[in-house]
């Protein structure tokens, strides 16, 4: 009867066919608890895939026996297969699953008894224990496969959790997490992030990096509570305080079906070998999970390992005396390889005192708080060897989240305020921003701050009033403004919580303390170290690049440019660890891009003067530096060096010679011995300063502002039987699907229109790479230079171009924004008026798009605002500046500096030329090798078929392809990437 039972659960219940199931198998296998090692036989009562069922009729009196013979399978089936297996004894009436370790058996979770009333409940048990297949091997490509961001687990779980966030999303904690998780990415950011999608993601890989942390250290009951698991009380049961906690992604236990996907993503997570796994695993996890154009949009370019082992090896060379901050973690590579040397440097230190040593000594700060999870995991990995030996009863993980440029802090004559903005609530007029702050004696005092915070958050939670907190001021010596600032802060907590905003202000208050602490004289690093953010100038919004200016202005590291594109976070953010974290004897070491050794912007960062208007002025000296230029791949879309430096007095100077690496690595992810083998360096002198920006920025504009098109793009109007008028053609405005409100809605301008003045006009897509293809037709009221509007027009006689201006005009004054006239628009900072009169050679690019599109233009014609344009005398330079602007080369450098648009980088407008490309010169031998390469892809391009046939977007990828497969565009980008390199 059990045994059909189980059967029809099996194929019925969970969808599996009736050959799966597997009845009596017999074996021969030793038995463990026997006195000899005799094997013995006998019959698994049934068998699927990589689970073995026990059959009984009644558990409670056959138990001893079920396990016995269970644990003779699974040891069986182990030394036969390799594989560990599942068991399950159950009488029908009770089923409960095993494991084993260690040659015993071990319950998993609480036994599952099934009843009536839900007949669903059985399968769904089964489900989430019944192993299929072997045990997965937590490698990249398999995890990928089954949790990434192409899997089917990830497509269904951000369904279902957009189906729980519209249930969940008016409460107001929900909320409340939304928005304080938003405020903090959006400090690094440089914009505003307001998505529920990313706050979704972000949710599913918090909930996946919680499960792979807990289950690299523990056995997780598949059926047990998803609250503990998203807290962290496996953890903190065991003493170890700060590995995983509460935090904004809880939003999701409110709902029923959020707890459900929780259990059901642990039990995915849980079929991996995640228990034998290293710290590269989980980066290589985190790497493959976390959302890519973020991550790029935030300059985050995540060190390979045997980089970061390199660079601490190099920096920190007493590894049990040095402290060791990273600011920027990451998900922990620097902590990771900081640990294992001084775990290596111990010596035979007790394992309680490493671990307490090591608690106090290698800390990191990352304001992603999925990278937290992982680099907190990443850190008790790094010493999962000594945890066998021993550990202390209680400690904490110390990596934090937080800003660790403390722009949340205010800072009073020398002192730290640590100031926490609440958003406004849904109704801004009843529920205002307001502001907690915490006083720099409590910052300063991680023990004292976490035990004020937990009780403010009591307090409020219970609505009790302030004397039990004026007790607790009194009690902890806390009196005069201190005492004032935390009973208005208090205040504010209860006021939340009657609002129903509490639940997440002691989680955010903690961590975002724990910058200021470090910062602290008696915490600050013998080390800092680490790969800061390269968030370019040109990503961050407009109120961020006003902070940011700001910033760098008083630190000493704005001026003197008149570009400020190539500015990036890399050398603030290197100034103010230094300012922050850093003792006076104390090194820095971090990974950069490589303009910092020779381009104007990181001129004053060079000069090691920061904040020298600023009575805590430093003076640092780069003490050495590593080049990887470009040809080291694969590292990072643009080249980068490592920077060591120390806090000096008197004249500062750069060393004589950096160090060069050469070579090929096998893969990103080389093994420390691979990168050895395949990298070699060499000492060269440090290297002259660049130009701020190549000679070409200024020899090219923006075309005109051709807008609304309806006005100004004409399609001729066909005349019946009648000839065509070839002096005066018959016109429409011309109307697409991509035309905008209001002109959308608006009826087009018609009528004839003498033909001087209807010209050929170049837009986005009337050009591919190397050759131009449909070019349209314009109304261009342009005479000698001049851009004339109606009046003037019918002045000089131009009658139906006056009656087409006439229209324009009015239907322009009637719908647009008032601010400007339709001819001052058309000529906007002379952008139509400079192209004439028009001679020689222009060369156009897109000024946007995923891939670049440059060509030569020879004909007479109009260029639109989607594109740029530059007039040159020869047609060797020319060609030259059509293969470097068509280059990958090009398209990857110059790609920080870009915008970040729906499928990526875009927006090219004028980010080339932050890069070195030199004005052409004649007698060189490999720009005229580069003009050369352009001129045979130009010819190429032209012989190729059918390009103005399709979209120009299938016409660009065309020609992409065919210049690929031809081998132009590699010898092209080899090329273009020696002159960049100044090779």
């Amino acid at each position: 009867m059990v045994r059909s039972e189980l059967h029809r659960v099996l194929t019925d219940g969970l969808g599996h066919s009736s050959s799966a199931v597997v009845f009596e198998l017999q074996i021969a296998g030793r038995d463990v608890l026997a006195a000899d090692a005799t094997p013995r036989r006998g019959r698994i009562d049934a068998l699927l895939g990589r689970t073995v069922f026990e059959i009984k009729s009644d558990l409670r009196r056959e138990r001893d026996d079920a396990e016995h013979q269970l644990l003779r399978y699974l040891v069986e089936r182990l030394d036969s297969t390799g594989n560990d297996y599942v068991g399950i004894a159950t009488d029908g009436a009770e089923f409960q699953a095993y494991v084993l370790r260690d040659e015993a058996l071990q319950e998993v979770g609480q036994s599952f008894r099934p009843v009536a009333s839900d007949p669903r409940a059985l399968p769904r048990w089964l489900e989430s224990v019944v192993a299929l297949r072997d045990e997965l091997d937590p490698d990249i490509e398999t995890i990928k496969t089954e949790l990434g961001r192409d899997s089917v687990h990830f497509a269904r779980a951000m369904r279902e959790l957009a189906d729980i966030w519209e249930q969940a999303r008016s409460r107001s904690e929900v909320r409340t997490k939304l928005d304080i998780w938003s405020r903090l990415l959006s400090q690094a950011y440089g914009t505003e992030i307001g998505s529920s999608d990313l706050f979704l993601q972000h949710t599913y890989l918090t909930i996946v990096a919680k499960a792979a942390a807990t289950l690299a250290f523990f056995d997780i009951d598949p059926n047990g509570d998803p609250a503990e698991i998203l807290g962290g009380k496996l953890f903190f049961d065991n003493g170890i305080s700060g590995a995983v906690e509460s935090d904004f992604f809880d939003w999701v236990l409110t709902r029923p079906a959020g707890q459900a996907l929780v259990m059901r993503l642990v039990r995915h997570v849980s079929r991996f070998r995640l228990r034998d796994v290293e710290a590269d695993i989980l980066k290589g996890l985190y790497e493959s999970l976390i959302d890519p154009e973020t991550r790029h949009d935030l300059g985050e370019y995540y060190t390979p390992d045997w980089l970061a082992q390199r660079v601490v090896a190099e920096a920190v060379t007493r590894p049990t005396e040095q402290r060791v901050i990273d600011p920027a973690c990451g998900s922990g590579t620097f902590l990771f390889h900081s640990l294992r040397r001084l775990v290596a440097a111990s010596n035979g230190m007790p394992a309680t005192d490493l671990v307490t040593l090591a608690s106090q000594h290698i800390m990191g700060i990352d304001v992603h708080p999925v990278a937290v999870i992982f680099a907190r995991a990443t850190w008790l990995l790094a010493l999962v060897d000594v945890f066998s030996r021993g550990r202390p009863q209680n400690f904490s993980v110390p990596v934090y989240l937080g800003d660790a440029l403390q722009w949340n802090r205010r800072e009073f004559h020398g002192l730290a305020e640590l100031e926490i903005e609440v958003p406004a609530g849904p109704d801004p007029a009843t529920e205002p921003r307001e502001r907690l702050i915490f006083p720099p004696s409590l910052a300063d005092n991680p023990a004292l701050f976490d035990e004020c915070i937990s009780f403010m958050v009591d307090i409020a939670e219970r609505g009790e009033d302030g004397r039990a907190l004026a007790a607790w001021l009194d009690r902890n010596g806390i009196s005069g403004e201190p005492a004032r600032i935390l009973r208005s802060t208090s205040a504010t907590l209860t006021a939340l919580a009657a609002a129903g905003r509490n639940h997440i202000w002691g989680y955010v208050a903690r961590n975002l303390s724990r910058p200021i602490w470090l910062a602290s004289e008696g915490q600050k690093a013998d080390v800092v170290v680490g790969n800061p953010p390269w968030l370019a100038y040109g990503r961050m919004n407009g109120p961020t690049q006003t902070r940011f200016k700001d910033e760098m202005t008083n630190m000493g590291l704005w001026g003197g440019l008149t570009s400020v594109s190539g500015y990036d976070l890399s050398a603030y953010f290197f100034a103010r660890a230094v300012h922050l974290y850093l003792k006076a004897d104390g090194l820095i070491a971090f990974v950069v891009p490589n303009a910092a050794l020779t381009r104007k912007p990181y001129r004053k960062f060079r000069g090691g003067e920061f904040a020298p208007f600023r009575p805590e002025r430093t003076q640092v000296r780069i003490t050495q530096a590593w080049s990887f230029p470009s040809a080291v791949q694969p590292l990072f879309p643009v080249p980068c060096c490592v920077l060591f430096a120390q806090v000096a007095t008197g004249r500062v100077t750069l060393p004589q010679e950096i160090t060069v690496f050469e070579g090929r690595l096998p893969r990103r992810d080389a093994s420390v011995a691979e990168a050895a083998t395949a990298l070699r360096h060499r000492q060269q002198e440090w290297p002259a300063e660049q130009e701020e920006a190549s000679p070409y920025l200024t020899r090219f504009r923006q075309g005109a502002i051709l807008v609304p098109r309806r006005f100004v793009f004409a399609e001729r109007i066909a005349q019946g039987r009648l000839q065509a008028n070839a002096a005066l053609p018959n016109v429409r405005g011309r109307v697409t699907s991509n035309d905008k409100k209001p002109w959308k809605e608006v009826e087009p301008v018609s009528g004839s229109i003498e033909a001087r003045f209807l010209r050929p006009t170049l837009l986005g897509e009337s050009i591919v790479p190397f050759a131009v293809i449909n070019p349209f037709e314009a109304v261009i009221p342009e005479e000698n230079g001049t851009i004339l509007d109606s009046d003037a027009a019918r002045v000089r006689g131009h009658r139906y171009l006056a009656e087409w201006m006439r229209q324009a005009e009015a239907k322009f004054d009637e719908h647009g924004t008032k601010k400007r006239t339709f001819v001052e628009q058309l000529d906007y900072s002379a952008q139509l008026s400079s192209q004439f009169p028009q001679s020689g050679i222009r060369v156009v690019y897109a000024a946007s798009g995923t891939n670049p599109a440059c060509c030569i233009v020879r004909e007479e014609c109009v260029i639109e605002h989607i594109l740029y344009w530059g007039a040159f005398d020869t047609e060797d330079e020319a060609h030259y500046l059509t293969a470097i602007l068509n280059s990958e080369t090009v398209r990857a450098r110059a790609e920080q500096w870009q915008s970040m648009g729906l499928f990526g980088a875009r927006h090219f407008d004028k980010v080339a030329f932050n890069l070195p490309i030199a004005r052409f010169a004649a007698g060189n031998d490999l720009h005229r090798a580069i003009s050369d390469a352009g001129a045979e892809a130009e010819t190429h391009v032209t012989a190729l078929a059918g390009l103005a046939d399709q979209h120009f977007g299938s016409a660009r990828r065309q020609v992409r392809d065919s210049l690929t497969e031809a081998g132009i565009s590699g010898r092209i980008d080899a090329l273009v990437a020696r002159l960049l390199d100044g090779v």
